[in-house]
Order: C-alpha cells, then structure tokens, then sequence
C-alpha cells in the first residue's frame, strides 16, 4: 500500500525523525508525535492508516495509549516500538490488538517489512469489509 497514512511516536527525537524520513522515503504521509497525549489529540482529528507507538514515554505508556485508541479508532493498526521488551508487555499489548511489536534497533531496515506486512494486512482488511458491504447490500 503506497500513500498510507503513518504517525509515530516516539519521545527520542533521533529515532522519531530517523523512522518519519525513511517510511517518507517509502512516498507514506508520515506525522511525528513526541507523547502519547499528542497522538491522542492528532487521531480525535484524522485517524491515520497505521502507527508506530512508543512503549515506554515519559506521561502516558504506549499500553495506555493503546487502550484508548482502541476505544477512540479501534480499526487503526499499530505497531509497538521500545528498546526494553519484555514478553509480557508484548503480550499485553497482542492481547490489546496491537499488529506486531518491534524491538529498536539502530538497523532502521528491520523496520521496514513490519511496516510493509501491516499496510498489506490493513488493505486485505480493508478488501474484504468492501466485499462483505457489497455483499450485504444486495
């Protein structure tokens, strides 16, 4: 999916700018958030196709941020980022409804095929909701 619509949040600005040039490089639309109450207040205005949350920021953790944007945009994909994974924060946060969970790494290239297969995920998603509209509507 090209053109997808990406916010990340991060509260380290070398990896928040390091991740918004290369998913730009990619042609996304990428907004950068510095805290979680930020992102919150940008998707109450436009719910993006896919975000990158930080685990651990200083205010709100990326599971609380979590928790209320399955309430506020239950549909948007995200994808987890902390530098201190622990198994039970990664399942908590799969149990929540989050599409995958990345470790930092200074290799920014393990990025991009997560991206790739959640942008995939959500037009295939996205596919069959049309399928099944079009399906009930006659």
């Amino acid at each position: 999916m090209q053109d997808a619509s990406i916010y990340v949040t991060d509260d380290e600005p070398a990896l928040r700018n390091a991740l918004v040039k290369r998913l730009s490089k990619s042609q996304h639309r990428v907004k950068a958030f510095e805290s979680g109450a930020e992102l919150l207040a940008a998707v109450k205005q436009e719910v993006p196709d896919l975000i990158l949350l930080d685990l651990k920021m200083p205010g709100m953790t990326g599971i609380e941020v979590l928790a209320e944007l399955r309430a506020k945009a239950p549909d948007v994909v995200v994808i987890l980022l902390t530098a201190y994974g622990t198994v039970e924060e990664a399942v908590e946060a799969m149990k929540m409804g989050a599409y995958d969970f990345l470790i930092k790494t200074v290799d920014l290239q393990l990025v991009d095929p997560v991206v790739h297969r959640a942008l995939e995920y959500l037009d295939l998603r996205r596919r069959v909701e049309r399928i099944d509209k079009n399906d009930t509507a006659h």
